[in-house]
């Protein structure tokens, strides 16, 4: 993990839009399109509102390292998170993680849901960009999400752990 930091503060992958360690291998990114920012874009700022009103000591960060362990520092897309002192944000404090997906679909609801649910983040949505739907998954066990929802674009979504956040996704359609 720490090798893995110093080659991100010296500028090793800079010419990616973002490097992750998952499982002690590292995955870069390349830059992301107009699909995917828009949809990131529209989702931060309702999320942003949502946790704003509902009063809870929470907060919406984007994209962010989330350290899980030695051997995993992946970068959602974007976090829901306890406010915490540490430099990097913590798997203990996310409260829920989300991976836009144009081009990674297979690999956010496979190796990435896996990783989530085995480091017990209560939930976990994949925003497929084609399909034009979150997939909300909650209740990780033993390395996997036992609850899974599927919600349309244009539809209002309701976090399943924290019932006090919900938007209206009429933006992202």
């Amino acid at each position: 993990m720490e090798d893995f930091i110093l080659l991100q503060e010296s500028g090793s992958f800079n010419a990616f839009a973002k490097a992750e360690l998952i499982d002690g291998d590292i995955y870069t990114v390349n830059a992301i399109h107009r699909p995917h920012a828009g949809i990131l874009a529209d989702l931060s700022a309702d999320l942003v509102y949502a946790v704003r009103a509902s009063g809870l000591a929470l907060k919406v960060y984007t994209p962010v390292s989330t350290r899980l362990d030695d051997y995993n520092l992946p970068e959602p897309d974007l976090v829901i998170a306890m406010i915490e002192p540490e430099a990097l944000v913590t798997g203990r404090s996310v409260r829920l993680a989300v991976e836009v997906s144009a081009s990674s679909l297979d690999f956010d609801l496979g190796p990435k849901a896996r990783l989530y649910a085995r480091s017990s983040i209560p939930e976990y949505w994949v925003v497929d960009v084609a399909g034009r739907s979150i997939v909300q998954m909650t209740a990780p066990n033993e390395g996997v999400y036992s609850a899974i929802r599927d919600t349309p674009f244009g539809d209002r979504i309701t976090l399943i752990t924290i019932p006090q956040i919900a938007i209206d996704t009429t933006a992202l359609a």
